[in-house]
């Protein structure tokens, strides 16, 4: 009489058992995916500051290299009892130009360190601070802006997203400076596939290669001469960083000599 229920609490048990079993292989499993995607992660970080340190140490260099060169030529024009101030004008820029990249590498470290602030934001609010801030860079060039109106609320960061649009208005001034009439546009519309906003500023400029548009936000990257345009390499880089924390992505597309349009969307 008892063989029945034994039988039956048995079965029960490996049953049970079975289930345990299912449920921590598949917590193995998920584990194992896990540690693969962190392991990912981790190489591409690491490969990523590999990238970063030989592009920091090689572009410090190159002022280091000019103020050295530049330095021994002083001496020799002294001995001489040529004027050196072309040759201290030159280590004067480098050092500056060094100085700067240093700004913008501490800032590029902040980033990383800086807890987001995200609230409902007024977007047109600012862009209009950013327009303000960079023309008072203009130095008097008559800038045709189009900014467009009824701007959206987003979530995010004030001050991060304000930068985001301070490095790309800039960006946008410095390549329409060869222009007889430069012309910058800043509008928003909803993201193509229906999730958030995409915002831009477009310009007409000198443009670039579209082949090299995804060398524009990488660190240190220049798809111009400095003699020609001055700058870090390290502006949009900064862009993308805030963009890609607030779960953004952010894109470029030009033709050479026929202006550039950079846009980021922000998730609803």
């Amino acid at each position: 009489m008892d063989q029945q229920p034994s039988i039956s609490a048995a079965t029960e048990a490996t049953t049970a058992s079975s289930t345990q079993l299912e449920a921590l292989q598949a917590q193995l499993r998920q584990s194992e995916a896990d540690n693969q995607r962190l392991r990912a992660e981790l190489n591409a970080t690491q490969a990523e500051l590999e990238h970063f340190m030989h592009k920091v140490s090689h572009d410090l260099r190159a002022p280091l290299r000019h103020i050295t060169s530049y330095g021994t030529l002083v001496r020799e024009m002294l001995t001489d009892g040529e004027d050196p101030s072309h040759c201290l004008d030159t280590m004067d820029q480098s050092a500056r130009h060094m100085g700067k990249m240093i700004d913008a590498l501490l800032a590029l470290s902040r980033l990383a360190k800086t807890s987001l602030q995200p609230m409902a934001l007024p977007m047109g609010e600012l862009v209009a601070e950013a327009v303000r801030g960079v023309q008072a860079q203009a130095g008097g060039r008559q800038i045709d802006w189009h900014v467009a109106s009824d701007w959206p609320m987003v979530q995010g960061d004030a001050a991060l997203l304000r930068q985001v649009w301070v490095h790309l208005l800039a960006n946008a001034l410095k390549f329409t400076r060869k222009r007889e009439q430069a012309r910058i546009e800043i509008g928003w519309a909803p993201a193509g596939d229906g999730a958030g906003t995409t915002f831009f500023v477009q310009d007409n400029g000198v443009g670039f290669n579209p082949a090299f548009s995804e060398q524009l936000f990488g660190l240190f990257q220049r798809l111009h001469s400095a003699s020609e345009y001055e700058g870090t390499g390290l502006g949009l880089a900064l862009a993308r960083q805030i963009v890609l924390r607030h779960g953004g992505r952010i894109e470029a597309q030009a033709v050479l000599d026929q202006g550039c349009r950079v846009s980021f969307t922000l998730p609803g």
